[in-house]
């Protein structure tokens, strides 16, 4: 991949801001169920808090029943969430941030032994640069059926050719066999094309 690193610098940047917008959007979602659902909003408030206390509880307490009434108490938010969840006909995935690679989570990297490279996703766009800026991307519009033969000679000239075919008739035989490799590409019998020339030769 002949990618510069200003390149992948760029990739990466824009990488980031989908990620903080796909992070932007899930509190704007958020939001907006609260304002719609205050009763929601209070129960996740609790939920923080008290996974915090109950942090300290654990560490702290000497009282078994204290973090049993805890421990009550968030289960039972926690039921409460689940039910209005359900009533307002949401899924899990309405309380996560919708990436476009799920992945990398929009970094653009996966960690993988032990050590980060980059992820399948930004490989991909990388390959599309290249190929977009090559003429492969061209090739849809070269096929066999725009193929011209009337542009090539009927005039047999075999001190210029040295051929006894004229350029048209040359070009022909070409094509069929080229067709024909092609519609038998899966046989292994079938025999690979090698093309030589010069460069530049058409």
């Amino acid at each position: 991949m002949n990618m510069s690193h200003s390149t992948l610098k760029q990739l990466l940047k824009e990488y980031e801001q989908k990620r903080s917008f796909a992070l932007s959007d899930l509190e704007n979602r958020k939001e907006e169920l609260y304002r719609s659902c205050p009763r929601l909003q209070e129960i996740d408030t609790n939920l923080n808090q008290f996974a915090f206390h109950s942090i300290k509880s654990i560490l702290s307490s000497t009282n078994p029943s204290s973090l049993d009434d805890l421990k009550a108490k968030i289960a039972s938010w926690k039921l409460e969430k689940a039910a209005i969840i359900k009533d307002l006909k949401l899924d899990e995935s309405f309380f996560l941030p919708h990436f476009e690679c799920g992945k990398c989570e929009d970094t653009g990297y996966v960690k993988e032994n032990d050590h980060y490279e980059l992820c399948s996703c930004i490989k991909q766009k990388l390959f599309d640069m290249d190929y977009n800026q090559s003429n492969i991307s061209n090739l849809r519009n070269h096929t066999f059926d725009q193929f011209l033969l009337d542009v090539y000679s009927t005039q047999i000239n075999e001190d210029l050719y040295h051929s006894n075919l004229s350029p048209r008739d040359n070009i022909q035989n070409i094509k069929e066999i080229a067709l024909s490799f092609i519609t038998n590409f899966d046989d292994f019998e079938e025999k690979n094309l090698l093309f030589t020339g010069n460069t530049g030769l058409r």
